[in-house]
This record gives C-alpha cells, sequence and structure tokens, in this order.
C-alpha cells in the first residue's frame, strides 16, 4: 500500500517535539534567570511566548491525518492512529476493530 503522506507527519511530529523542547528550555530560563538580570529575563519569557505560538501554528497545520484531513490537537506525539478515520498515520493501513 501506498504511503499517502505518513511520512510528513513524522516530520511534523519531529518539528514539533523539538519546538517543545525548545519552549521548555526558554521557560526553564525565564524562570532560574534572577531578577536582577531582567533584560534576559524578558528575553527568555517572550522566547517561551514565540516557541508556544510556533508550537500551535505547527499542530494546526503539519500535525493532520494524510487520509481524512482531521487535525490531531491532543497527542500529538504519542498518536499512532487517527482518532477519526482510524487508519495508521504512517502506513495507511484500517486498525482492527475492538469490542
Amino acid at each position: 500500500m501506498n504511503n499517502l503522506g505518513g511520512n510528513s507527519y513524522e516530520l511534523a511530529k519531529g518539528r514539533l517535539r523539538s519546538i517543545m523542547i525548545g519552549a521548555a528550555c526558554a521557560c526553564a530560563g525565564s524562570v532560574l534567570t534572577p531578577q536582577s538580570y531582567l533584560p534576559l529575563k524578558m528575553f527568555f519569557t517572550i522566547a517561551t511566548i514565540i516557541l508556544f505560538v510556533f508550537t500551535v501554528y505547527t499542530i494546526v497545520h503539519d500535525c493532520r491525518c494524510p487520509h481524512c484531513g482531521k487535525i490531531i490537537f491532543f497527542g500529538a506525539l504519542n498518536a499512532t492512529h487517527c482518532p477519526r478515520c482510524r487508519r495508521s498515520l504512517t502506513t495507511g493501513k484500517k486498525q482492527k476493530k475492538s469490542r
């Protein structure tokens, strides 16, 4: 069976993971920077906000099912099957029905 764009979802997951790690590091830098270094603290805070916006943009724009086009917002890093069409995000095969 054809991959049907599953590779693009894997690339989006990798990009999302790196953006979220950067946002976590910027947030930690903002929290751990003393108040006496106010410009550096503001830089980390603004970087955290910008990376959070990029995270939401990446989820809405790139983390879609390659088959039905539904946005996979919650659990985008752990998803293996689309919650709507129940197809595998990497192979495109239908998931077996569980009873």
